[in-house]
């Protein structure tokens, strides 16, 4: 996550043109994704055909992604989208799209595990399943766990429609549903997410030096929604921007008491740069299965550009 997701995706399909001819390309299903910032072990390929993961691998319909114990990667999707899934889990990308939602996006299916996803607007909805509920959705942040007692959401930004085989809810940013199944009524277990990640500059003012790197200094905390009070919870972060000279630290965790302190450098963008708008994205989720009571935080930051 650490790395500019779009010209990850850029740079991949320029090599996959170069490289093999068209004839071959045309026969094999479009390229849907790319594997990115693995942690631990992750494996990925088709059903029958499913191998070690690697940094820059690429992703084709009906791919699976599977991480073990203590692992983790990023997908960086072909439309600009982003999942980061967490340990102990498995999904498929691309999958064969229903009767009912040809017309989805795409669809992808969770077998087991959790999830984060940052999906961006597009003409039609993504569609997710998982343990007998339908989510579809556009222009979103959420985490997405199944487990056997039931199935997590919880929504940091966006609308989520859900359905299951009774009944139907739209959850909305700060919104969770709870343990849920394929049999229950959603609107009665619509529930407010208690707890969120806030980052917070303690650089007073951001400048760029041309002669060396200026220092960004953050806090991230847990807080409890609404306030400012702390909450008492520790894990490994993961920090992500959308800027590609600023250089974030591989590990940075939230102690005891629900707090990390983040040193950054960052460094003008390059003269050929005609797109940058003197701001900066900032997103933290906790890098972790079973944190979805914990929104994920997001900051812009503005540059003052001489």
């Amino acid at each position: 996550m650490q790395f500019f997701g779009a010209c990850l995706i850029f740079f991949s399909f320029s090599l996959i043109n170069f490289f093999i001819p068209l004839n071959l390309l045309a026969k094999d299903s479009p390229v849907l994704g790319i594997i990115s910032n693995i942690k631990g072990e992750v494996n990925s390929g088709s059903v029958n055909n499913i191998s070690k993961g690697f940094n820059g691998r690429i992703l084709r319909k009906r791919h699976r992604v599977r991480s073990e114990k203590k692992s983790g990667a990023t997908i960086f999707m072909n439309d600009g989208s982003e999942i980061r899934i967490f340990d102990s889990t498995e999904l498929t990308i691309g999958a064969k799209k229903s009767h009912n939602s040809r017309w989805v996006r795409y669809r992808i299916i969770l077998h087991k595990g959790s999830f984060w996803g940052h999906f961006v607007r597009g003409d039609n909805d993504i569609e997710i399943i998982a343990g007998g509920l339908i989510l579809q959705f556009s222009d979103s942040i959420f985490r997405l766990t199944k487990k056997k007692t039931g199935n997590n959401i919880s929504v940091s930004s966006g609308i989520i429609k859900v359905y299951n085989n009774v009944s139907s809810i739209k959850i909305s940013a700060g919104q969770r549903l709870y343990h849920v199944s394929k049999t229950d009524f959603l609107p009665q277990k619509v529930t407010l997410v208690p707890n969120q990640l806030k980052i917070q500059l303690e650089t007073p003012v951001i400048t760029f030096n041309k002669n060396r790197s200026s220092i960004l200094k953050l806090l991230i905390k847990v807080v409890r929604v609404g306030s400012d009070r702390n909450v008492k919870r520790s894990g490994p972060l993961l920090l992500s921007s959308n800027y590609y000279n600023l250089t974030i630290p591989d590990s940075i965790k939230l102690n005891e008491s629900g707090q990390a302190r983040v040193s950054m450098y960052l460094k003008p963008p390059s003269s050929s740069d005609r797109t940058f708008a003197n701001s900066i994205h900032l997103n933290a989720i906790v890098d972790q299965y079973g944190y979805d009571d914990l929104l994920s935080a997001k900051l812009n930051i503005k540059i003052d550009n001489p």
